[in-house]
């Protein structure tokens, strides 16, 4: 699609993940520009960490660097890997981590050196219960949660009413007292990624050392031609597991390839984040697999009265014959507990009540939310946000929300309507921004008579130490009504005429519709989707010109979503994601026209430079908001 035949769109982008990483826009740290790359080669999940590093095992529950079970983390230099399969993880980027995502790693200073995404299973629902909150694949009960500290982060369908039996789900959460996964997201995908193959987890039981096999509640699974991982671990019965495997479970039971069990070694420092399985007392209880004693440890956010089976929290401290003993437990027990936090510049702009940073939702149109540096009617595609609130079904909801000024020193291009206005000075203010002209401003489009409060115009230019951008150009916009956008995401409710998106949007098309990538037969529940056209705010209503098609792809990355840190073509981020483009091939645009807020479309290979840290090596980049 070639975006320059629609002059003047104001874009968003955001498309889910599918087995090709698909990004959205999120937070970051800048890094100096290190030509020296090589391929990135993901380790297995058998891979020692460093001898200093932390081991982590948790729920994400923000962003702004990765937030696990509200304990935050700096992401910069983090490798991430992804694939159901953990004996061959593939090569991922940040923004491949979402809300609600299950994950291990290993943490240094503060820093989250890699990040493996575990889900709990993948697989077909094989029976609901919508009395009950829950559902069953392969045998394995799956418990929606609506409350609490993590409630279930829904993609791919609005709720649990929209799944039905044979939809193609992933699965993240934990095991509660009865060996059900108590969900935190559910994603649900088309049926035809079904070959994708099978993940399931739970608690070894029966195990059969002779014949090889084990239950996984009524289901036997024989790992005979199986890789065991850690290398050399010897299977029990009580260990929690996970089990990969390309063919489905038949009514003999499941063969897998790869079964996994979580088995801290002796020394390991470690932070493991769930809800308790099994509780005797605070020096003996279960979470996630791992047996803590936590009868010297620092509470926070309860008391030891608190501590009982299904209650979330996270144990930080020291395995010792294979139970950790705990130096610090966090009770979780509402949302208020779990810091939930986003920061960056604002995509997929529809309405206060409905847009994205890093690809997640964010609702600020509610009563109550606290602005500080602007106000709801300065927020818009490019605007740079921290916002801080409460997670509730796929949505953050948002307490507070603090305007920031974009990267110091650095290019920017953003579009929004002057507020403000100092008719004597030509200041003004957008998206937050103080904004000021001089006599080397370019105007384009009309003069400095048309300065007005409200009226749209793109401003390029560089923020200084003092918050205050300085406009190196000024181009006045024609209103659009209702404005042009580019929104994406895994699409749910399909009928014959339309479907909607995350976050309940609405989405029409007819027979005037452009299709690209597939057709009108190639849409499908759970099908990620781009999709163009005027929006209405008000109805959250979008009118389909064009609709891209995202089919999985079988190597490399793509990145979609805003420019941030500039610093050379050889080094900027998206969606926190490091971008080499030196050698890149650009369209609708060139190397030249990068700046920070620009919406990219990049696609290339994870390499990694001397200093370790992974960089998307650029083969193409598209602008889509030029």
């Amino acid at each position: 699609m070639r975006l320059d035949r629609y002059p003047r769109l104001a874009v968003a982008v955001a498309v889910a993940t599918l087995s090709v990483a698909v990004l959205t826009a999120c937070g970051g740290g800048g890094g100096s520009a290190d030509t020296a790359l090589a391929p990135a080669a993901p380790s297995t999940s058998a891979s020692a960490p460093p001898a200093t590093s932390l081991a982590v095992s948790g729920t994400i529950t923000g962003f702004g660097s990765v937030i696990l079970d509200g304990k935050k983390y700096d992401d910069s230099i983090t490798s991430v890997l992804r694939g159901n399969d953990p004996n061959a993880p593939a090569a991922g980027v940040l923004t491949d981590l979402k809300l609600g995502m299950r994950i291990e790693g290993n943490t240094k200073d503060g820093q989250l050196l890699d990040a493996r995404i575990s889900a709990g299973l993948t697989g077909p629902i094989g029976s609901m219960d919508l009395a009950g909150a829950s559902f069953m694949v392969y045998g394995q009960t799956v418990k929606v949660m609506s409350s609490g500290a993590t409630p279930t982060v829904f993609d791919g369908v609005a709720g649990l009413a929209g799944l039905a039996v044979a939809d193609q789900v992933e699965v993240h959460g934990s095991l509660d007292a009865s060996k059900a996964l108590t969900a935190t997201r559910i994603e649900r995908k088309p049926r035809s990624e079904a070959a994708a193959g099978v993940r399931l987890g739970g608690l070894i039981s029966q195990l059969d050392s002779v014949a090889k096999t084990f239950k996984l509640n009524d289901m036997t699974l024989n790992f005979s031609a199986a890789t065991l991982l850690p290398t050399g671990v010897a299977l029990a019965n009580g260990q929690m597991f996970s089990a990969y495997g390309d063919t489905a479970p038949t009514a003999a039971g499941f063969k897998p390839k790869t079964v996994k069990v979580i088995l801290p070694g002796d020394g390991a420092a470690l932070e493991v984040g769930g809800r308790i399985m099994v509780f005797v007392s605070q020096a003996d209880f279960t979470v996630s697999g791992v047996r803590i004693d936590a009868s010297a440890a620092t509470l926070d956010g309860g008391v030891v009265g608190d501590l009982a089976v299904g209650v979330l929290v996270s144990a930080a401290g020291t395995v010792s014959n294979g139970v950790l003993k705990a130096k610090t437990l966090r009770l979780l027990k509402t949302s208020a507990d779990v810091l939930a936090s986003l920061k960056g510049p604002v995509t997929e702009f529809v309405s206060a009540g409905s847009f994205k940073l890093r690809g997640a939702l964010v609702d600020a149109g509610g009563a109550g939310v606290s602005f500080s540096g602007g106000t709801a009617a300065d927020l818009g595609n490019g605007a740079w946000l921290q916002v801080n609130g409460r997670i509730s079904g796929e949505v953050l909801k948002a307490d507070s929300v603090v305007f920031q000024a974009p990267p110091v020193d650095k290019p920017v291009t953003l579009k929004g309507e002057i507020r403000d206005l100092n008719a004597s000075t030509g200041a003004f203010q957008f998206l937050g921004v103080a904004i000021k002209l001089s006599k080397a401003t370019v105007l384009s489009g009309g003069d400095t008579a048309k300065l007005a409060n409200g009226v749209r115009v793109e401003v390029t230019g560089t923020p200084g130490a003092d918050a205050v951008l300085l406009a190196s150009k000024l181009v006045f916009l024609e209103a659009l009504a209702p404005q042009a956008s580019v929104l994406g995401g895994r699409l749910s409710d399909l009928s014959g005429s339309g479907f909607k998106l995350p976050g309940g949007l609405a989405v029409v098309f007819g027979p005037a519709t452009v299709f690209e990538g597939g057709s009108v037969a190639d849409l499908a529940n759970g099908v990620a989707v781009l999709v163009k056209g005027p929006v209405n705010g008000a109805s959250k209503l979008l009118t389909a010109t064009w609709i891209e098609i995202e089919k999985a792809e079988t190597s490399g990355v793509r990145v979609v979503g805003a420019l941030g840190d500039f610093v050379s073509a050889a080094n900027f981020r998206v969606g926190g994601q490091r971008i080499d483009a030196s050698a890149a091939i650009f369209s609708d645009g060139t190397a030249a026209d990068l700046a920070n807020g620009r919406v990219l479309d990049v696609r290339g290979t994870v390499l990694t430079d001397t200093a370790g840290n992974k960089v998307v090596k650029a083969s193409q980049v598209r602008f889509l908001n030029l």
